[in-house]
């Protein structure tokens, strides 16, 4: 007996129409094609689930309505949507909140921990530049974490494929806030190793934490660079010791960076053991690092 292969295909056929319905974010007609296969297929259990998936989540976003909802129902609704596995759903889904958000009056402004933000409703879409555009948007906003908000625009170009470009806008996050940066969650690997590098073997650095240190430990791995051609005062530098402020591992960037020009671009050697003296004086340990680096040896 010969197979009617189209016969045999006709269900995936259809459900393949159905996620294209999805992906174009017309959840009506997404359903009518799964509730047709679950009817004329009784026994395809896919369609009959699909089904049931469909028709909550098509309930729930049509009785969204954006001139009353409040970005916690939305977060909510994501936070719901974790157990949806189906791809071409969540995106239907996710398009639904990101365009409800943006009705919202300065909506990359809006924030809720621990990751809430139109910024990462667009990463999931795929739409990284949008994202980054977004995040960096959000700056903006003096209530705003600037370490987290920087680091999630450089993760966003990381992700669009401008790697390189990013390791700039890590290291600026990480000099200008590393507290608030959402470090487990970086998506640059270079980043991420240079941080479990630091972790498994910089000694002496437990007060301040390693994401704080990262800049001096990533200039020492190779990773980021030293403004060189615009080093800070010295004698300014010597007067934020101590001061909460300034904190050490930001300092000693600063010192490193003074060294290295005086080291590299404009030699003397009295000023230059004068900052060494700093720098040992801050952290030890991490100074031996520097030393080992400068004589070719990496940390």
């Amino acid at each position: 007996m010969q197979l009617d292969l189209f016969e045999d295909n006709r269900p995936v056929i259809l459900l393949n129409i159905a996620d294209e319905y999805l992906r174009a974010c017309d959840v009506g007609k997404a359903l009518a094609v799964c509730e047709q296969v679950r009817d004329e297929y009784p026994g395809n259990r896919q369609a009959a689930e699909l089904c049931e998936l469909i028709r909550a989540w098509h309930g729930i976003i049509a009785g969204i309505e954006p001139s009353s909802c409040k970005p916690q129902q939305l977060r909510e609704m994501l936070i719901n949507l974790e157990s949806v596995t189906h791809a071409a759903l969540r995106s239907a889904i996710i398009n639904t909140l990101t365009g409800v958000l943006q009705t919202f009056p300065e909506s990359d402004h809006i924030f809720l921990p621990p990751r809430f933000h139109r910024g990462h409703l667009l990463l999931e879409l795929g739409r990284c530049a949008d994202a980054a555009t977004s995040f960096r948007t959000a700056l903006a906003s003096p209530t705003l974490e600037r370490g987290r908000f920087l680091a999630w625009s450089a993760d966003a170009m990381t992700l669009s494929g401008k790697a390189d470009d990013a390791l700039q806008v890590y290291l600026q996050a990480l000099l200008e806030d590393p507290a608030t940066i959402d470090i487990p969650f970086v998506k640059h690997q270079t980043v991420q190793k240079l941080y479990q590098h630091c972790s498994l073997y910089a000694e002496g650095i437990e007060d301040d934490g390693e994401v704080a240190w990262l800049p001096v430990w990533g200039w020492l791995q190779g990773v980021f660079p030293l403004p060189l051609h615009h080093p800070p005062v010295l004698v300014e530098l010597e007067s934020r010791i101590g001061s909460k402020a300034f904190p050490t591992p930001r300092l000693w960037f600063e010192l490193l960076t003074v060294a290295e020009h005086l080291r590299t671009v404009q030699r003397d050697d009295r000023q230059m053991a004068a900052v060494r003296r700093l720098m040992k004086r801050c952290n030890e340990e991490m100074f031996e690092c520097y030393l080992l680096k400068i004589r070719g040896t990496r940390p």
